[in-house]
């Protein structure tokens, strides 16, 4: 069962209007695709930093601890830092938290 017209302008014309519409298609699939990846961007977990300091309180806060990134004790004052600067840190009289224990893992006595 051929539905289709024999003359070719005719044709012709079928074949634009089924290709701006296959355009249209991919375009919708494509906004729902980008849809589904940010959906699924925001759903995972933020990867907690591998390292933090913990800063003291006042106008010109210091760190005061250093911390390993899961570490939950040290409240809302805390700065993401990279391993060398949480080694740097310690080094340099920071304390490490007494629970986490970031010392330990990064060999620093």
């Amino acid at each position: 069962m051929n539905e289709l017209p024999p003359d070719l302008p005719r044709l012709k014309a079928i074949e634009t209007y089924l290709q701006l519409q296959l355009r249209r298609v991919q375009q919708k699939v494509a906004e729902a695709e980008q849809w589904e990846a940010s959906r699924r961007a925001a759903a995972q977990p933020r990867t907690p930093p591998e390292w933090t300091l913990q800063m003291d309180i006042g106008a010109d806060p210091r760190p005061v601890a250093v911390h390993h990134g899961e570490c939950t004790t040290g409240g809302k004052r805390l700065q993401r830092v990279t391993r060398r600067d949480a080694i740097e840190a310690l080094s340099v009289g920071i304390l490490p938290c007494a629970l986490c224990r970031p010392d330990r893992e990064l060999q620093v006595d």
